[in-house]
């Protein structure tokens, strides 16, 4: 921590330099100079107070203070102790800057319309070609756009993908485009038509010298399941992947071999079919215990996936529908009735199941349209967020042609320590060569990351 305090705002509070040493906090109840200082910092960070900075620090202030400490990962009781005001320190030092700021970044630099954002003249507009610009540089950085894309439309997509960029860069996440905001994506956005390179996260996915993973194969009406399941097996053992443990059909089947790229591990692979004992509670045990899972299958009209016949209930995984906010309208359910209808009744299993949040994971649905999902994995999940949940969906419908290859291209690619451009890269090679194969042209990418923008550069 630094010795003194560098803002312009908290520097001149003397009474705050006993905290920063560690010598005293600053909690409930607590009044005068530096109750009022903590305020007047958190207000110009734009946190809002019930009677602004009267220098009493009441249920208010103690909830903001709280939203600031989780921003920046500090647990524990809402309480500015040394750390947290240097952190509230520095976030000031860093909204002190953006009055010297110039925008360089070839992205923004000379726009008109930006200038006046970033001076504080004006908000971004609802539309148009900056708001293209600056939904292309959240797509570079990562932040995805899984719906409607770099539309030149300021709508709630736009804002959540803001929002994440905001938390990532630790500025209170409200979703507009503040000068704050602006100057830090002219800072981290790289040049245009450049992409940052992100990789799941190798150390948190890897416990124990085991990376775990659960790859599940869904069920198909015409049999296409138990097709690609065979060459799913047969690649895992072409891979040099050996089957340990119980062999029998409904079992489990497990294979293992040792990680690449210097990683000193081995992969343990749970692999899940319709043939499987209770294929859907192993399933979702993977979801909540294995570092990685991987489903290829039917979608059934973002409900969910799915291991028996479309008519029974029996072996649903519930997404898409069975939630109160479905009820309330806060989120669309599925959208095929007769999928609903099978499914009335039935529990969702993102709010019925725990999932741990203090484990980093990495989930792949790889059926048709699995980007309606995403509302509900980002909203129905207690502490799951994009911190320490990734997700692969795809944007349309995918073959059954390719339901082994992508599980398959998905685990090679962690044994080899790929980047999530490289592996998200490859499963699009592969739709879209089969796309065309069937006489099908289709305009962007069949498969993108959600979550990948706030993780560490390799």
């Amino acid at each position: 921590m630094p010795e003194q305090l560098q803002s312009q705002l908290l520097r001149r509070v003397s009474s705050l330099e006993p905290v920063l040493r560690g010598e005293t906090s600053v909690a409930r109840g607590a009044r005068g100079a530096a109750a009022k200082g903590v305020q007047r910092g958190l207000i110009e960070l734009g946190y809002g107070l019930r009677g602004g900075a009267d220098g009493v620090f009441g249920p208010s202030t103690e909830a903001s203070v709280a939203d600031f400490r989780e921003l920046h990962d500090l647990h524990g009781a809402a309480i500015v102790d040394g750390l947290t005001l240097a952190r509230l320190d520095a976030s000031l030092v860093r909204l002190e800057a953006v009055a010297e700021y110039q925008l360089t970044n070839p992205r923004f630099a000379g726009d008109p319309t930006l200038a006046r954002v970033f001076a504080g003249a004006a908000p971004l507009p609802r539309r148009g070609e900056i708001v293209t610009q600056i939904q292309r540089s959240l797509l570079a950085l990562l932040f995805a756009l899984p719906r409607w894309g770099a539309d030149g439309v300021l709508g709630r997509e736009t804002r959540e993908a803001i929002r994440r960029f905001q938390r990532w860069q630790r500025i209170r996440s409200g979703g507009e485009l503040t000068p704050l905001t602006l100057m830090a994506l002219d800072e981290t956005a790289p040049a245009p038509s450049v992409t940052v390179v992100r990789e799941p996260e190798y150390d948190k996915l890897i416990r124990d010298g085991w990376l775990t993973v659960t790859v599940a194969m869904g069920y198909d009406e015409n049999q296409n399941d138990l097709r690609e399941l065979r060459e799913l097996r047969d690649g895992l053992r072409g891979a040099g992947f050996a089957q340990i443990g119980a062999t029998a059909d409904d079992s489990v089947h497990t294979y293992t071999r040792a990680l690449e790229a210097g990683r000193d591990a081995r992969m343990r692979l749970r692999l899940v079919s319709r043939g499987t004992r209770s294929p859907e509670a192993r399933f979702a045990d993977g979801l909540a215990q294995d570092g990685v899972t991987i489903y290829s299958g039917h979608a059934r009209y973002g409900t969910g996936p799915d291991f028996d016949r479309k008519g029974s209930s029996a072996e649903n995984f519930v997404i898409g529908v069975g939630a109160p906010q479905h009820v309330r309208g806060e989120l669309e359910p599925g959208y095929n009735p007769h999928m609903n209808q099978i499914l009335a009744g039935v529990p969702n299993d993102l709010i019925s199941r725990r999932f741990d949040p203090e484990r980093y994971q990495l989930w792949a649905f790889l059926g048709c349209t699995t980007r309606h999902y995403l509302d509900e994995l980002r909203a129905l999940i207690e502490g799951k967020h994009t911190h320490n949940l990734d997700l692969i969906v795809s944007t349309r419908p995918i073959y059954w042609s390719d339901a082994a290859f992508g599980p398959l291209a998905l685990v090679l690619g962690l044994l080899r320590g790929e980047s999530i451009n490289t592996l998200i890269a490859s499963l699009n090679a592969q739709a879209i060569a089969t796309e065309r194969r069937l006489g099908h042209i289709l305009e962007g990418s069949p498969f993108i990351g959600d979550g990948f923008g706030d993780n560490a550069p390799p």
